[in-house]
């Protein structure tokens, strides 16, 4: 493959070909504008990264990085990870995914590439890490902004310094470092959905070498969707409480949507030696709310499990064991009462309401739902983190982590008053992580070298356990897992002269799987309508859908990037670079019924290749910042979920190209106007496709939108007392999203826009201020998340939140 600049600039956007070619934009970091405290200097400040395992000015970096700094995370009312997409192009994350009703859930996408799945054996697309240790688990990864220095977003493939799971790009976050002076820092926030949020920060010296520094947030809000009463539903039967399912509660109130959180951090830095730093972080996170808002909007009745629901209650059942029906709406398995000719007798006490689209509100604000309605979430991981300056010239890290999660969550996906589709899961799991690294220079400074060794390991189970059509379907699926990986990686900065360089990068994994699945469906429900009992893999066990025994897999890579930049002038850098990165295979697990021949089915890899030319740029005596990219990635054995008869099916379904581009721009107009502007345009297109998949070749990327834009402004009004009135505002573009593979009817968001503002006051002295804030003033509802369970024959959505508003009072000394 050939990378045509030519030929991608004739595809895209004229206004967005025209800025690129005149010195663009994406790399960008959103600056610190030094929201608690009035400017002293008239120029951008200068961000540093560490995207490339040391500190550099993000602008000398040859990759395309944007960077958000701790006031900007502050000043925007950033809650979680997921919120900073808003703010970048071709980023875009979820805090949820389809059917799971956690919020909890980190669906991070990054031009085109990433996961919206929470199960144990699916990888992330995009990697996560805080201060260097990665989160293997999309469940838990909805990290909190509790005290950060800074959040960078790497793009395109970082398969050499970050390793697997990385083929989108990598989201690394840096919590601030115990300061050596005691500091203290609290904010109170009051809001819509009576909102009531507590953040509290201190930093406590120890002594004249150990500094200590402790954190703390909790987060309160209301939901906003509301289970309102069917009419007429407390005449009829629905089961509800009566399934296996992973809470005994099956509701956690009558709203969805609620925030109920804490999170703590302590750090603990010790100063060895003039040479030696060690810092000991131990971090917790703990959710009980309820489930993420579940929106029904649409249901097909003819659908194989809705048509043979509504049958079995319609007929008397003398006509159904005519029919060959009467074991199918029998006894239904834990349940253990009939729906046979419920509505066909003479019995009032025993009738069911049927499966049709009356259970449609179309406000999203309101359903019908009696079912699961739970997210719960317990979390907490230590690291000790070593640094060691060897010599002048080589410095030592060790990053020793170990991390552990519980999570329960649970949806009524069917908005109905009886269970229709009910979704619970179980998971747990913990890891620990071992990073040894070396960087150095040699060759009068010329050469930047960083080389190390990493080693990973976790295990853990996924309890899954659906109800579907009033219990016709009801699956009992514990998933057992264990993953190892090691990796060896060494990536080098070479200044052939002061303007020219040249990159290298190289990085060999290995991993080994292992899996055992013990999925069953309680009812039955297979052998009931036909499918031979002797096709099962446990003669002895006819609800075992799983084939027995441990399954093993092992997969090796070696991913390379190479590169080169130039210096136009000292504040004007281009680059080009190549990337590879991989994201693991493995099996899937959902299961209804046994796989034909008993196999285990298996997922491949995938794989990106990219190419990327940027720029990056400071000009007007440091006051304007204009960073571009243009990309183009090939990318292989695309993994995706799919609807499979009533089971979301992971498989490998395509191969695709995925190219675009990025400009990213702030300009310090004035000393006390600032503005930012963010272009995104991505052309992501399926070149081939698997036999059998459900996708077709005009189908969009999950979470990809083909244009995104953003632009902010930050206006200081300094008043004669010394204090300051700032506002703030920003705004967001986003044209149609996908929410799943198969683009279902009704579940792409549309394209939209929407708009956020803030006024805060900062007192003369800097010690205090006070917040008001707007956000999604235009009160427009996004469709977050989307999935059609088409046997069931329902589709449902999650919105949103609505217009909000929220005052905060922060104080420092």
């Amino acid at each position: 493959m050939r990378f045509k600049l030519s030929k991608l600039a004739r595809q895209l956007p004229l206004p967005l070909t025209i800025g690129l070619l005149a010195s663009s934009l994406p790399a960008m970091a959103q600056e610190n504008n030094n929201s608690s405290n009035k400017k002293e200097q008239a120029g951008l400040e200068v961000i540093s990264v560490t995207a490339q395992k040391r500190v550099e000015n993000v602008q000398e970096v040859p990759i395309t990085i944007s960077a958000v700094s701790a006031d900007s995370i502050r000043d925007n009312d950033i809650s979680n990870v997921t919120e900073i997409s808003a703010f970048i192009p071709n980023v875009e994350m979820d805090a949820t995914s389809p059917f799971a009703g956690s919020s909890s859930v980190l669906s991070a996408f990054i031009r085109g590439i990433g996961q919206n799945d929470f199960a144990f054996n699916l990888e992330p697309g995009v990697g996560l890490y805080v201060d260097g240790v990665y989160y293997a688990r999309t469940i838990g990864a909805v990290v909190d902004t509790l005290n950060l220095e800074r959040i960078e977003v790497l793009k395109g493939p970082q398969g050499t310094l970050f390793g697997r799971n990385t083929i989108g790009g990598a989201i690394s976050i840096t919590t601030s470092a115990p300061d050596e002076d005691f500091n203290f820092q609290t904010e109170t926030t009051l809001g819509s959905f009576n909102r009531q949020d507590i953040r509290v920060s201190a930093d406590v010296p120890l002594s004249d070498n150990l500094f200590s520094q402790f954190s703390f947030s909790s987060k309160r809000r209301d939901g906003y969707q509301k289970r309102i009463h069917f009419a007429g539903a407390e005449q009829f039967i629905n089961d509800v409480g009566k399934f296996n399912t992973v809470e005994n509660q099956a509701s956690y109130g009558n709203q969805s949507g609620a925030e109920n959180g804490t999170n703590a951090r302590l750090k603990l830095l010790y100063r060895a030696s003039s040479d030696i730093d060690i810092t000991w972080t131990s971090d917790m996170s703990h959710t009980n709310e309820s489930a993420a808002p579940s929106s029904l909007i649409a249901v097909n009745s003819e659908g194989s499990l809705a048509s043979l629901y509504n049958t079995c209650i319609g007929l008397d059942v003398a006509t159904l064991e005519q029919i060959g029906l009467g074991v199918a709406c029998g006894v239904r398995g834990v349940v253990g009462t009939s729906f046979a000719g419920a509505n066909a007798d003479d019995n009032p006490n025993n009738n069911r309401l049927p499966i049709d689209d009356r259970y449609i509100t179309g406000d999203p604000d309101t359903t019908y739902a009696t079912g699961s309605n739970f997210s719960i979430l317990d979390a907490w991981g230590t690291a000790l983190t070593v640094d060691w300056s060897l010599v002048d010239s080589i410095d030592f890290k060790s990053i020793t982590s170990f991390r552990k999660l519980e999570a329960s969550f649970g949806v009524d996906n069917s908005g109905a008053p009886l269970i229709l589709v009910d979704t619970s899961f179980y998971t747990e799991q913990k890891q620990y992580s071992q990073e040894l690294q070396l960087t150095g220079k040699a060759f009068g400074d010329k050469l930047d070298w960083v080389t190390g060794l990493y080693y990973f390991s976790e295990e853990g189970m996924l309890l899954d356990t659906p109800i579907f059509a009033a219990g016709l379907v009801q699956v009992y699926g514990p998933n057992f897992l264990e993953n190892k990986a090691v990796a060896a990686f060494a990536h080098l900065n070479y200044a052939v002269t002061e303007e020219f360089g040249l990159t290298f990068g190289l990085r060999y994994t290995e991993e080994n799987k292992q899996f055992e699945g013990q999925q069953q469906e309680l009812n039955g429900f297979g052998i009931k309508v036909g499918f031979p009992s002797f096709l099962y893999p446990d003669q002895t066990d006819l609800t075992r859908v799983f084939p027995l025994g441990v399954n093993k897999l092992d997969f090796n890579d070696t991913s390379v990037h190479m590169g080169a930049q130039y210096k136009l002038s000292g504040n004007i850098m281009t680059y080009y670079s190549y990337s590879e990165g991989f994201k693991s295979g493995g099996w899937t697990t959902r299961l209804t019924l046994p796989e034909p021949g008993n196999v285990v089915p298996t997922f491949e890899p995938e794989a990106a290749t990219s190419h990327e030319l940027g720029i990056k740029s400071r000009f007007w005596d440091n006051r304007a910042q204009i960073n571009a990219a243009m990309f183009h990635t090939d990318y292989e054995n695309i993994q995706v979920t799919v609807s499979r008869g009533l089971s979301p099916f992971f498989e490998n379904a395509a191969a695709g190209v995925i190219k675009g581009l990025e400009f990213e721009g702030q300009f310090l107009v004035t000393d006390d106007l600032f503005v930012n502007l963010a272009l995104g345009y991505i052309d992501a297109a399926y070149t081939e496709l698997n036999e059998g998949t459900a996708i077709e070749k005009t189908d969009l990327f999950v979470n990809t939108p083909k244009n995104s834009a953003t632009l902010g402004l930050r206006y200081n009004i300094p008043l004669t007392s010394g204090a300051e009135w700032v506002i703030l505002a920003d705004w967001a573009y986003r044209s149609e999203i996908a929410n799943n593979s198969e683009n279902v009817a009704g579940t792409n968001q549309p394209a939209a826009s929407t708009a956020n503002a803030s006024l805060k006051y900062l007192s003369d002295d800097g010690k205090w201020d006070v917040t008001l804030r707007g956000d999604n003033l235009t009160d427009k509802r996004l469709i977050v998340s989307g999935f059609e369970n088409a046997d069931v024959g329902t589709t449902q959505v999650v919105y949103s939140a609505p217009r909000q508003w929220s005052l905060t009072l922060g104080y420092h000394f």
